[in-house]
C-alpha cells in the first residue's frame, strides 16, 4: 500500500464517526468471528494470539493496530484477553461494490484497504485513542467536532509510524502462481497435494510459502474464492444448491450449506429470500460461540454483519422531533425526548416485546429473524435487516431515518443517540413477563395494548398448563439439549435462550435430577457436557433442539449417539432450533405450545 497517497486521501475524504467501544476477547478454544459492517479501526492492547482479517493472518503480541473494510472478515484467536478499542467510520465515497474496487490506491475507495501493523510507539496512540473514547459520549456539536479532531490527530500519528516501519515485500512466485491456478480451477475437486505437486514442492512448504507471503494458508484462500463465487450465483441464475455447489467445486448442496453459512453467517437459502424480496443485500459472519461486542465485561447471549452492496448514507431527520408531537420519556440514560407513538421503530434485541404490542419494527437484526421463525407471521416482508444482533449496521440504521431506537445495550447508547431518540430496554431485568411488557408498552405509549396482552398471556399459559397436566404425568422428567456445537452438547436451563424457559418455566416440565442440581437450582443457562455423558441427564423426555442432518452424529465416531439413549424409558423429541433461539415473552409461549403439542403426540 502507498502510504503517501492513503494518507493524502484523509486530506479530501469527508467521513461520519459512527462509534467507538471497547470490547474485551477472552482466551477460547473457538475462535471469536464478526463481519465489519463499516471500516473500521481496531487498537489491540495487551493482546497475544492470532488475527485473520480476511485472509491475512496477524501475529498479535502487545500493541497491534488494524484496519478493516466494510464487509472484512474477522477472526481472533486468543492467547491471552485482547482488549479492543473499535473506532467505525463510513465515507459516502469510498462505498462501491466489492467487485469494482481498485487495487491502485489512487482513489476514494482505497480507504477500504486492510492492514496492520505493531506500532514502534504505541504509548501515543494509546492515551489519544482513550481520550477519544471518553469524548465519544459528549453529544454537543462542540464535542462531536472536538471528537473528529482527536480522531485526526491520532490518525496522523499511526501514518507517521507506519511511513517509519515501512519494509519492502519480497514476492515468491510459487505463491503468485498457486494464487492464479486456484482462481482457474476451484470449479474442481482440488487438494493442497495436487497444487504443490503441480509446483513441484511438498504440501507444507507450500503453505509456510503462503504464511510468509499472504498470512494464510491455501485451503483458506481456495475456500475464500469458492464463497465469493458462490454468492455470485445466488444472486445471478436460480440454480439450485447441489447446481451451485457443483459449480464452485463442492460435492453437494448440504456442505456447500454448512461452509456458506460459517463464512457469512446466514443460509444461502435465507439470502437468496432477502435478496428476492427487494431487501438490501446484508449478510453476516457470524459465529454462534462469538464473544459479544460490548463493553469489557458485559455478558449477553451469543449474540457478526457484511453488506455485500453499498448503501446510500442520508442524514436522519428524525433527531428533531415536532414538538407537538412528542413527550418526555424518563429512562436509565436520564429524561429523553421521544415520538408520542413512534412509528419508525429500530430494535437491536427486544424484538419479540415490541411485535407484542402489535409494532412491526421498521429494522431489526436478520439473525433474530432466521434463528427465530416462530415470529415470521408477525413480521411481513416490510422489515428491514440492519444487520447481526451481535454487530449492528449503524449505516444502514442511520438510512432508515428511524424515530425511535430501541436497544438492549447501554455502551450503544452514544452511538445510536446521534441517529435517533434512543432508549435502554431492560428486558428480563424488569422481573416478571408483566412488568416487561408494561415498561415496553411505557416506551412505546401503548400502555392498554400491553395490559390486553398480558391477559391473553395468562389464560393461554394457564390452559397449557392444565392441558399437558391432564396428558403428561407429572412425574415425568425432560432435558431439553442443542448438539449443535461442536465437540460438546449444551445442556440448556430455564433463564436463557433455547426453548429452556418455554419447557421448565411456562409448562413447568419437571427437570431431570442432575439437570436440576447442576443447572436450574445453581441458576445457570446452559451448560456444556462431553457427548458420552448425555445419558446421566436424560431420564423420561429428551428435547432436542435440531439444526441440521449432522447435528445426531458423534463427531468421533459419525455414529448416531441418540441410539444409546432412546429407549422404551425415554423418549426423544426434535425441535426446529430455528424456531427456539429467542426467550422473550411472545416467543416463548409460542415455542410453549409448540413443544406441548408435540410432547402430547408422543
Amino acid at each position: 500500500m502507498n502510504i503517501e497517497e492513503y494518507g493524502a486521501l484523509w486530506e479530501h475524504i469527508t467521513i461520519r464517526l459512527l462509534d467507538i467501544r471497547i470490547m474485551t476477547v477472552n482466551t477460547s478454544e473457538d475462535s471469536n468471528t464478526w463481519t465489519f459492517p463499516s471500516n473500521a479501526f481496531l487498537l489491540i492492547t495487551n493482546g497475544k494470539g492470532k488475527i485473520w482479517l480476511g485472509q491475512a493472518m496477524h501475529h498479535i503480541k502487545g500493541t497491534y493496530i488494524l484496519h478493516a473494510s466494510k464487509g472484512m472478515r474477522l477472526d481472533c484467536e486468543a492467547k491471552k484477553p485482547m482488549e479492543i478499542h473499535v473506532l467505525s467510520y463510513s465515507s459516502p465515497e469510498s462505498e462501491k461494490p466489492n467487485a469494482e474496487r481498485s487495487r491502485t490506491y489512487t482513489g476514494a475507495e482505497s480507504l477500504q484497504v486492510s492492514f496492520g501493523f505493531e506500532p514502534t510507539y504505541p504509548l501515543p496512540l494509546i492515551e489519544s485513542m482513550q481520550l477519544i473514547y471518553r469524548q465519544w459520549n459528549e453529544l454537543q456539536s462542540a464535542g462531536r467536532i472536538q471528537t473528529k479532531a482527536l480522531f485526526y490527530q491520532w490518525l496522523a500519528e499511526m501514518l507517521k509510524q507506519m511511513q517509519e516501519q515501512r519494509k519492502k515485500r519480497t514476492k515468491l512466485d510459487r505463491v503468485d502462481q498457486a494464487v492464479r491456478y486456484l482462481h482457474r480451477h476451484y470449479a474442481e475437486p482440488l487438494k493442497m497435494e495436487q497444487v504443490a505437486d503441480m509446483l513441484d514442492c511438498s504440501p507444507r512448504y507450500l503453505n509456510q510459502l503462503f504464511q510468509l507471503q499472504l498470512n494464510t494458508s491455501p485451503s483458506r484462500v481456495l475456500s475464500q474464492i469458492r464463497m465469493e463465487q458462490a454468492l455470485k450465483l445466488l444472486v445471478s441464475t436460480k440454480g439450485t444448491l447441489q447446481e451451485i455447489a457443483e459449480r464452485v467445486g463442492y460435492e453437494n448442496g448440504y456442505t456447500l450449506s454448512r461452509y456458506f453459512k460459517k463464512h457469512y453467517g446466514v443460509s444461502p437459502e435465507f439470502y437468496r429470500k432477502r435478496r428476492e424480496s427487494s431487501i438490501p443485500d446484508v449478510a453476516s459472519g457470524w459465529n454462534g460461540r462469538m464473544l459479544p461486542i460490548v463493553e469489557a465485561n458485559q455478558t449477553r447471549p451469543n449474540q457478526e454483519i457484511i453488506d455485500l452492496k453499498g448503501v446510500q448514507v442520508r442524514k436522519s431527520s428524525a433527531a428533531t422531533l415536532p414538538r407537538a408531537r412528542t413527550r418526555m420519556l424518563t429512562t436509565s440514560m436520564g429524561e429523553i425526548t421521544v415520538p408520542n407513538k413512534p412509528s419508525r421503530v429500530v430494535v437491536d434485541w427486544n424484538l419479540g416485546e415490541v411485535l407484542a404490542l402489535g409494532v412491526t419494527p421498521l429494522g431489526a437484526p436478520h439473525s433474530l429473524i432466521e434463528s427465530n421463525q416462530m415470529l415470521e407471521p408477525y413480521i411481513y416482508d416490510q422489515v428491514q435487516d440492519i444487520g447481526n444482533h451481535n454487530f449492528i449496521s449503524l449505516e444502514k440504521v442511520l438510512e432508515l431515518e428511524p424515530d425511535l431506537i430501541i436497544t438492549w445495550n447501554p455502551a450503544a447508547y452514544a452511538s445510536y443517540a446521534r441517529i435517533a431518540p434512543t432508549v435502554v430496554y431492560g428486558g428480563s431485568g424488569n422481573g416478571s413477563v408483566a412488568e416487561e411488557i408494561r415498561e415496553m408498552g411505557r416506551i412505546l405509549n401503548r400502555r392498554t395494548e400491553a395490559e390486553t396482552w398480558i391477559k391473553e398471556y395468562v389464560r393461554r399459559v394457564h390452559t397449557l398448563q392444565q392441558t399437558i397436566t391432564g396428558k403428561v404425568s407429572a412425574e415425568k422428567t425432560f432435558t431439553v439439549i442443542d448438539p449443535n456445537w461442536g465437540e460438546h452438547i449444551t445442556l440448556v436451563g430455564n433463564t436463557g435462550t433455547r426453548g429452556g424457559k418455554a419447557a421448565y418455566g411456562l409448562l413447568n416440565l419437571k427437570p431431570a435430577g442432575k439437570v436440576r442440581q447442576e443447572l436450574l437450582e445453581p441458576g445457570l443457562e446452559y451448560l456444556d457436557i462431553a457427548r458420552s455423558a448425555v445419558g446421566g441427564y436424560v431420564e423420561d423426555y429428551l428435547l432436542v433442539l435440531d439444526n441440521g442432518p449432522r447435528h445426531g452424529l458423534d463427531q468421533a465416531s459419525g455414529k448416531p449417539w441418540q441410539k444409546s439413549i432412546e429407549t422404551d424409558h425415554c423418549r426423544i423429541i426434535n425441535l426446529d432450533w430455528n424456531r427456539y433461539f429467542l426467550s422473550d415473552p411472545l416467543s416463548a409461549v409460542l415455542q410453549a405450545e409448540e413443544m406441548a403439542e408435540r410432547i402430547m403426540a408422543r
